[in-house]
């Protein structure tokens, strides 16, 4: 099923694809796709084929929902995060007719969308985004997983960590794909112009970002990095993971190595993947 409205917000049709098992016996349990991007690029999957590892996943009779968010300036913080969760919302409502289980609902995705799925896994249901729209209202956006790779955990440090786009004379560069691991012109704009350079910014930036929201109740995740990641490079995913492990979160990690901005294809992660939605799915 393709196109289907999820929800209306400032007047514009956000809508989600939905690949569901066929003739299902009972109800199925459920990751949500979310597409990379930088935030300001990419779509969702319209094809099975596009979701990254789909064969693991309708293997175990998995339904996968491929979600659409605003991007770039209709976007940003927290107004793209507000739209994953809404979409959850909207799958968990209407949970009987998908026939999919509403207590079994993951996430996942790589780069941008690693960072908004771990966003759904460790926000409080009560985080400042907007709230749910007009007829999703009392409904969870809790997901019982996020396996989240190649993706940016903490914004200050990516800030901090990528080159300048000061031209001088109050002027910046727009972003160039050419530069490796170019954010500051992509979080200008993600941001409404605000820059970490106060500790009320800064702040901001970390309320944005999963090393913001660690606790112990979060939901498993499973954390992927690149050895050799160009675009979030310093193990991101491994600092987040560490201070997960330390409050005692459920986190598992995994670095790729000598990996890129890749899916995570590696045989040997290839069972961690599927034990980890053994368990967090409640797999038979």
């Amino acid at each position: 099923e393709l196109n289907i409205v999820y929800c209306t917000v400032d007047g514009k049709e956000l809508k989600l694809n939905a690949f569901l098992p066929k003739d299902a016996k009972k109800p199925a349990p459920v990751m949500v796709d979310i597409h990379g991007g930088w935030w300001s690029g990419g779509s969702p999957a319209t094809q099975l084929e596009r979701v990254g590892g789909w064969q693991t996943f309708t293997a175990k009779g998995i339904a996968l929902f491929a979600i659409q968010y605003r991007l770039g300036k209709e976007g940003g913080f927290p107004e793209n995060i507000r739209d994953c969760r809404n979409a959850i919302r909207f799958i968990r409502k209407n949970a009987q007719r998908f026939n999919i289980d509403p207590e079994r609902i993951g996430c996942m995705g790589g780069s941008a969308g690693s960072h908004l799925s771990m966003m759904c896994a460790v926000v409080p249901e009560d985080f400042e985004d907007g709230g749910p729209t007009p007829g999703l209202e009392g409904i969870s956006a809790k997901v019982c997983n996020a396996y989240s790779f190649v993706g940016p955990t903490d914004f200050v440090a990516q800030w901090e960590e990528a080159p300048s786009d000061d031209l001088g004379d109050g002027k910046f560069r727009p972003a160039d794909g050419k530069i490796p691991h170019d954010a500051r012109p992509r979080h200008r704009i993600l941001f409404k112009g605000i820059t970490p350079d106060t500790d009320e910014h800064k702040a901001l930036y970390r309320k944005m970002s999963p090393i913001g929201h660690v606790r112990k109740d979060v939901a498993p995740l499973l954390i992927i990095d690149g050895e050799k990641d160009a675009v979030v490079p310093h193990l991101h995913g491994k600092t987040l993971h560490e201070k997960l492990q330390a409050v005692g979160a459920d986190s598992t990690y995994y670095m790729m190595p000598n990996g890129g901005h890749q899916y995570p294809g590696q045989r040997d992660f290839q069972p961690i993947l599927e034990a980890f939605l053994k368990r967090t799915l409640k797999l038979e």
